[in-house]
This record gives structure tokens, sequence and C-alpha cells, in this order.
């Protein structure tokens, strides 16, 4: 049983709070911001103790999620349950941030007293709740800058803004005047990858996740047919051998029926409302595809007060994708009192030093595909022992590839079919989208 419930901001600013029982201080609010922001090293765990009081948070779209009690419970339940709440407040207020939350606080608390009864978890199922919800969010504005995500099929566009799947579901199946009957499904891949210093790749996994947000009136079901080849489990081979989308193991939504999975890699869902993952799925070591970057480190001794690095990075996506926000990091000696890059005129290039935290920073904006670009950072030293090399990296990449994926994962189709048989031809919008998880270049 929970004592109190309360969301802050990334700067601590309370923007919802919940006391249920009674039983704890005053100010637990600023005790666990203070703790969080004292804690050594990063931020604490999931779960900590403070004077006898337990606090238990998430971190979302740089919220903090917190709940308090002094009872012996299950911390896993609590986190799932913070993690349900977040998820509700995305699917009624349409995007998780500081402003949806603020602009619609009377519906999060009208969602906080359906959910939790006297700190008691009642239920968390978006569309349970909807009969019990009656407060009309307010929708944010679409910004004019935001990314855009491909069509699968459109009878008018071929992209929309990446905003356009961050609506209430309050609104997604009402048959408001005006309301399209659209369908979003992402395709996202995180992916973790060690290189060696040799070049050699050491670790190359994926983690997948097929997500799905319904905008649809009734309850049609979704037909979502996924590459063909996909094999699942160890006894395949590499691509030289014939494979398509090798997959060591993956699980699904339990609204999915998966009894044409294995015939022709369809899958059969009812979607609830609100967005949902459906499948989730894992690999490693063979891909279709290359890994998106490769990069050549090299440490060069000028003279006795100053080393030299330069960095060699290709982009080894098809020509016509590309890499945006791609960010390079590695760690200098501590003896670095300062950094003076050597970057491409006119190139979207910027440079940063954080000279506390003792980390070099490359930022290119946007990466084609099939392309090379290298920078050379002159490292000025206080002093220069054996080991001042050894101390420079490794590099770490953080990036987003926009529709492309490295495992070959697709979607071959995407049909609604009415269960009363009537034509239904909703939007369908279909995006995929690479991320890093951890991408790690050895010195």
């Amino acid at each position: 049983m929970l004592s109190q419930f309360f969301i802050l901001s990334s700067r601590g600013d309370t923007i919802a709070f919940r006391e249920y029982r009674g039983d704890v201080v005053k100010g637990t609010a600023e005790i666990f911001y203070r703790k969080i922001k004292t804690w050594p090293g990063s931020l604490p765990p999931p779960i900590f103790n403070v004077e006898g009081i337990h606090f238990i948070y998430i971190r979302r779209n740089g919220l903090y999620f917190v709940c308090t009690t002094k009872f012996n419970i299950s911390p896993t339940f609590v986190v799932e349950l913070l993690t349900r709440i977040s998820s509700l407040c995305k699917d009624y207020c349409g995007v998780l941030n500081e402003e949806a939350i603020r602009l619609n606080f009377v519906l999060v608390y009208e969602l906080l007293d359906e959910v939790l009864d006297f700190g008691y978890p009642q239920v968390t199922s978006t569309e349970a709740l909807r009969a019990c919800v009656l407060h009309k969010p307010v929708e944010l504005s679409a910004g004019s800058s935001s990314p855009r995500i491909g069509l699968a099929q459109n009878r008018d566009q071929r992209t929309l803004p990446s905003s356009a799947a961050n609506k209430s579901v309050a609104f997604g199946s009402t048959g408001r005047e005006g309301e399209k009957h659209e369908l979003f499904v992402d395709l996202l891949e995180r992916m973790t990858v060690l290189i060696g210093a040799n070049g050699s790749v050491l670790r190359a996994d994926i983690d997948g996740a097929v997500q799905l947000k319904s905008f649809l009136t009734g309850s049609p079901e979704i037909r979502l047919g996924l590459s063909e080849d996909i094999s699942i489990g160890k006894s395949t081979t590499g691509p030289g051998g014939g494979i398509g989308v090798p997959l060591d193991d993956c699980n699904f939504h339990q609204c999915v029926r998966v009894d044409e999975f294995e015939k022709d890699r369809t899958l059969a869902i009812t979607p609830p409302d609100g967005e949902f993952t459906v499948m989730r799925y894992r690999c490693a070591g063979d891909f279709r595809h290359k890994l998106p970057f490769q990069m050549l480190v090299m440490i060069e001794d000028s003279d006795p007060k100053t080393i030299e690095v330069v960095l060699k990075l290709r982009c080894d996506i098809p020509a016509d994708q590309h890499a945006s926000n791609l960010i390079v990091r590695f760690p200098v000696p501590k003896s670095t009192t300062s950094v003076s890059p050597v970057l491409a005129a006119g190139s979207g290039q910027t440079a940063e030093y954080k000279s506390a935290d003792k980390v070099q920073i490359w930022k290119l904006r946007r990466c084609p595909g099939a392309t090379e670009h290298s920078a050379r950072f002159r490292l000025n030293l206080s002093d220069k022992g054996r080991s001042t090399r050894k101390e420079v990296g490794p590099v770490s990449l953080e990036f987003e590839i926009p529709m492309f994926l490295c495992s070959g994962m697709s979607i071959r189709y995407l049909r609604v079919i009415e269960r009363s048989g009537r034509t239904y031809s909703p939007l369908r919008w279909v995006r995929y989208i690479t991320h890093s998880d951890s991408y790690v270049i050895r010195t």
C-alpha cells in the first residue's frame, strides 16, 4: 500500500501530488529531489530509503513519477504500477511532458482517483478507465519543426509530423466530428554494439519492438504482416546462408493471436485503447545490414604537452538514408587543460569540451549514408605521462536513423477488418527508427 504519489519536473517542481495515508512526514517531494541531486555518481537506484521511508520512482521524458511507503512491498510491483500510470498520462494527454501534464492536471487527478484508492491499486487499463474519466483533455498544438514519419498507405499525403500520433485516446474512438480514423505503427530498434580497437565486432545486439496506437471506432481486427523470412532460434546461419531476419527470441502482447505467425508471419490484433507494444524481439550477431557506423581512432603525440586525437567516421547505411542528431563522445586525460577542435567548415558540425567531466563531444546534425566525416582534436595537457594516451577513449556514439532498421525487419501489409463486414479504410501510418542504446568503439 502506498502512502503518497507525486510527479516532479526535472527542476524539482511538484506537478501533481496525492496523499493517501498520512503516515509519512511532510516535504517528501523536496527530500526526494535533494537526494537524487546529491547522490554520488549518476541517478540513485529505482528504490532507496530515507529515514524509514521507501522512495520508489521512474523517470520518463524528464518527469519523475514517485511514490512513498513505509510498508515492505514488492519494488517491481510498484515500478510496474508507476509505468502504467505514466502510460495512462500519455494515452489521455496525448503526449507525456511537463506542459501536457500541467495543462491537463484536472484529468491527471481524475485518473489518479480511479487508479489508487487509499494507496491500493485498483485499475490501470486505459480501456476500462474510459467510462470513469469524464474530463476532456487539452490537446497540445504540434510544432512546425517536428520530425516526420513515413506513410504505409494514405490517400492524401506521404508523410505526417511525428507529433500526429500525440492525440488523446479520449478523442480516438468517439467519432468526434472531423476526426480521422488513423492507425500508427512504430518499429523501433535499439542497438548495443561494442567494437574492438582493431575494428572487430565484439558484441552486436538489437532489442526491437513493434508499437501500435489506434484511433479507430468500434473493435476492428488489425492484421499485421511482418517479414516472411523471419527465423527464430539459434539454428540459423549468417546472411550468406540465405537467412532473412534472424531473431533469438520474441514475445507478444496478450491481445495478439499468433495462429498464423508460424505459417506466414501474420499477427491478428484486437487492439486495446491507448498505445501498446504488439511484439518485442531480440537478435544478436547476424544482421541483414551492416552496422550503421564504423570509426577509426588515431592518437598522435605532437609535442611533450600535446596529444592529437583524429576521428574518422564512416556511415554505412544506404545512400538514400541519413542519421540525425549524431553525438560522439570520448573521455580525455585528467591533465587536459583545453581542447582545440578542427572541423570541416559548413558541415553542420559542432564540438564542445566539458572540462568538469573531462569529456570531448562532437556533434553532427545530419549524417547522410555512404559518407565519411573526420575531426581532429588537439588536447593541451598540463602534465604528460606514460599512461596519458591510455586515458583517451573509448568512443561512444548516440544517434537516430529514421526509416531504417539494421535487422531487416519490415511490415509487408497493414489491414483493418471490421467485424460487421463493412468497408473500413482508415489512414495507416508506419515509422521505422533505429536508436543507439550503447554503441562503443574501444581505442
